[in-house]
């Protein structure tokens, strides 16, 4: 996929986007009204580790380790002790046990310093601060009495070795008493003497180091009461709910795009039947009982009419070297909307002069002769079984142009009358008067006899419904087609524009939209298409396709281009589509430039996320 096709993909599914945007901002903004209230308080210790080998040999080493890093968040752990909180809850009578108050406190170390700071969060601002100082002074307590226990320990046993060392000495004195003095009991007695000398200061030192330790840390700042809450913070968790509803309905957009399998493009349509499209027919809205009607008769001045006529032109185009006379039109599932586009193309190509013979081969639901105001008491089944002649089942919907030959009855045997030699000869003898034998068929993944009647036709004419008919039955059409040798010649594609303008992929305006809308004709055709609207488009009498009734007049000017006004709904539906890309490509730069500065933030350190969020 390419960048344009992401950004079809977002116009597509704009109102998916818009919703989860707006549930999840929304969802954001009523949970942080309705949360009571939290505060928070901050104590800060500072870190100064010492070793305990210094008080033993008196040499002060540096106050943190070759690594302090590590011995900081040492330090930090160290703070979150069980008997810490235990103690603090004893102190201050809480009403909580230690888990929950250490998950009400945060130890976190500052940046690339010995300072630690302690957040304790509660809904009143004075408890807040009291948990925060009394959290940093029992840590002070009680590494100050964990340095001074080490500290003892080890004058506890430099005492027993002065011990040890007075023996030896009383030991060497009474030795010289009793044997006299001489050189090696002097040597003995000289350095006996200087051991106990070293331990009697090493005991003192350490004596005096007990009582001036002060443990790791010291509460350099005091937390404070504060009315300031930290949460909830409504702006804040709106733009992170806004940033996670972009997000969410992106993913959603993508997940649906990737799911649905209808077609909804020009290109996808040429890329799956490996044909052009000839036209993209919009929906006639019109009440249920007039949906099988000839628009192109009925509402000359509509759209949809002008689309017939620029599918007619477009049929004529690509065959200029008239090769093709006979034309299948044929869906690949029902409710495609195949039947309205043949009846509409026959009078279109009536309409311009060439004779056009209009056969129904769907025997299962016919519809030609609610058309065209014809009946269906003979027809092709008839003359196919010989029971009739084809020029007793041929009919005229009151014009020379225009010749309709129905259904019939439904015959036992539908695929085997369709394919047969019979068919055949039929197809040929229409041939030889019409310009055009336009033949009705079942939907092809229904029954098996459009793939019968195929054979017999110079082409087909597939119709489909965009947003409606999926990839696969488009496939599976089109191999049944291949596979008993139709030549598909193009493609008619039912709302394409409407489709698309409801989800994005409004290709239909590309081409001919202006002109679907029809303004040009409405001026002169005004008064026919009221009349028109009275006419009863079912089989009670005739309907004539030709243009006879049409105001003469000079025709408009070649030359010049007309582009129709646009109504006010349209222009709303425009400028609001407008507005919600804008706003939504707005919200993506904000999703990116935030992700970005996030990452660059927790790099450099800049604090900018940490000032965001105090807002």
């Amino acid at each position: 996929m390419e960048l344009r096709d992401y950004l079809k993909v977002v116009r597509a599914r704009k109102w998916v986007i818009l919703q989860a945007v707006v549930v999840v901002t929304l969802t954001a903004l009523v949970v942080s009204f309705l949360q009571p209230p939290r505060y928070q308080g901050e104590a800060k210790v500072l870190i100064s580790e010492k070793d305990t080998g210094a008080a033993l040999f008196g040499t002060i080493l540096p106050e943190l380790s070759s690594q302090p890093e590590r011995g900081l968040q040492t330090q930090v752990q160290l703070m979150q002790l069980r008997p810490l909180a235990e103690e603090t809850i004893r102190k201050l009578d809480l009403k909580t046990d230690p888990e929950t108050l250490l998950k009400r406190v945060q130890v976190s170390a500052v940046g690339q310093t010995n300072i630690v700071t302690i957040k304790a969060t509660d809904g009143d601002p004075e408890s807040a601060a009291r948990i925060a100082n009394t959290m940093a002074d029992e840590f002070v307590q009680w590494s100050k009495g964990y340095k001074r226990e080490s500290l003892r320990a080890a004058s506890t046993e430099v005492e027993s070795r002065l011990e040890e060392a007075k023996e030896q000495v009383l030991e060497l004195g009474r030795k010289i008493d009793a044997e006299g003095k001489s050189d090696d009991v002097a040597a003995e007695l000289q350095i006996a003497t200087g051991a106990y000398t070293t331990l009697a200061e090493k005991l003192e030192q350490l004596r005096i180091n007990e009582q001036l330790e002060i443990g790791s840390g010291r509460v350099v700042s005091g937390a404070v009461g504060t009315e300031d809450p930290v949460s909830p913070k409504p702006l804040r968790n709106g733009v992170l709910g806004t940033a996670v509803g972009l997000v969410f309905g992106l993913g959603m957009a993508f997940l649906y795009e990737y799911l649905d399998n209808t077609i909804k493009s020009e290109d996808e349509v040429e890329r799956l039947f490996g044909a052009p499209v000839l036209g993209h027919i919009p929906t006639d809205r019109v009440p249920k009982e007039q949906a099988q009607r000839l628009a192109i008769v009925e509402s000359p001045g509509s759209r949809t009419a002008e689309a017939y006529r620029v599918l007619r032109n477009s049929l004529d185009f690509i065959n200029f070297q008239h090769d093709t006379t006979t034309l299948l039109v044929t869906s690949a599932a029902p409710g495609e909307g195949k039947s309205t586009v043949a009846a509409n193309l026959a009078a279109s190509l009536a309409q311009a002069g060439q004779k056009v013979v209009m056969m129904s081969c769907d025997f299962r639901r016919p519809t030609t002769e609610r058309f065209f105001g014809v009946t269906n008491m003979i027809g092709l089944s008839d003359v196919l079984t010989g029971s009739h002649s084809l020029k007793a089942a041929m009919q005229r919907p009151g014009d020379e142009q225009l010749v309709v030959l129905t259904s019939g009855k439904m015959p036992p045997n539908p695929s085997e009358l369709l394919s047969s030699k019979k068919m055949q000869e039929l197809v040929d003898e229409l041939e030889e008067w019409a310009d055009w034998v336009i033949i009705d068929t079942p939907p092809l993944l229904a029954v098996a006899d459009p793939a019968a009647v195929a054979r017999w036709a110079d082409g087909v004419l597939l119709v489909t419904r965009a947003g409606v008919s999926t990839r696969e039955a488009g496939r599976n059409a089109k191999e049944m087609l291949d596979n008993v040798g139709a030549r598909v010649i193009g493609v008619a594609v039912w709302d394409l524009g409407e489709a698309g303008s409801a989800s994005g992929y409004d290709y239909g305006s590309h081409h001919y939209g202006n002109y679907y809308y029809a303004d040009y004709y409405s001026a002169q055709l005004a008064g026919q298409s009221r009349s028109a609207k009275h006419r009863d488009s079912g089989a009670k009498a005739p309907v004539r396709v030709t243009t006879e009734a049409l105001p003469k007049g000079p025709p408009p000017r070649a030359d010049i281009l007309y582009i129709p006004p646009r109504s006010p709904g349209r222009k709303l539906a425009e400028g609001v589509g407008r507005m919600l890309a804008a706003m939504l490509g707005f919200l993506a730069v904000v999703a990116v430039a935030g992700a970005v500065a996030y990452v660059l933030d927790a790099y450099f350190g800049w604090g900018l996320v940490a000032a965001i969020a105090r807002l």
